[in-house]
């Protein structure tokens, strides 16, 4: 791998981990790797129930973000927390 290779997979990485963990507007401190996983699990399961709309998919994630939030408070990460309630704030407005 050539410096300028490295350098771009080391500008990558750093990218991904700020938008994943510290971008309020983007971060969702591991949440999307949870769902992914419980998706693994149960990916043949509700093949016959009624297609999610974006509403109904938008509220199930603000309803994961706010157990997250309470993990956060509750640990007394209140800088965790508060960027747990921003992006529940941005995705009510969605709705």
């Amino acid at each position: 791998m050539s410096e300028e290779e490295y350098q771009a997979l080391y500008n990558r990485i750093k990218e991904d981990l700020y938008d994943e963990f510290i971008n309020p507007e983007t971060a969702t401190y591991g949440a999307d790797v949870l769902r992914q996983k419980d998706a693994k699990e149960d990916i043949y399961a509700g093949l016959n129930d009624m297609a999610f709309t974006e509403r109904q998919i938008i509220k199930e994630e603000i309803e994961q973000l706010q157990l997250v939030l309470k993990k956060y408070e509750e640990a007394e990460e209140y800088e965790h927390a508060a960027f747990m309630k921003k992006r529940i704030d941005n995705l009510k407005k969605r709705l």
